[in-house]
């Protein structure tokens, strides 16, 4: 069980408005644009609550990154 606990414990889980610092974006509307289009992922906890896994956001920008250099081939 310690395993589990320390897992999660490692684990960073931000805001949105922790997640547009990180991001360096100008608003949270653009965290929101990206949730809405399934750009990244998200853990919603109530009706307008949302955290983001950061480590999970950074993979899922990498996929789009690659995904935006293949599309100019």
């Amino acid at each position: 069980m310690k395993a589990i606990e320390q897992s999660v414990l490692r684990k960073e889980f931000l805001t949105k408005e922790e997640l547009t610092a990180r991001l360096n974006l100008p608003s949270t509307r653009m965290v929101d644009a990206l949730v809405k289009k399934r750009k990244i992922p998200c853990i919603p906890l109530g009706h307008r609550t949302v955290r983001f896994e950061w480590e999970k956001v950074k993979a899922a920008l990498a996929l789009l990154e690659v995904r935006a250099i293949g599309q100019n081939r």
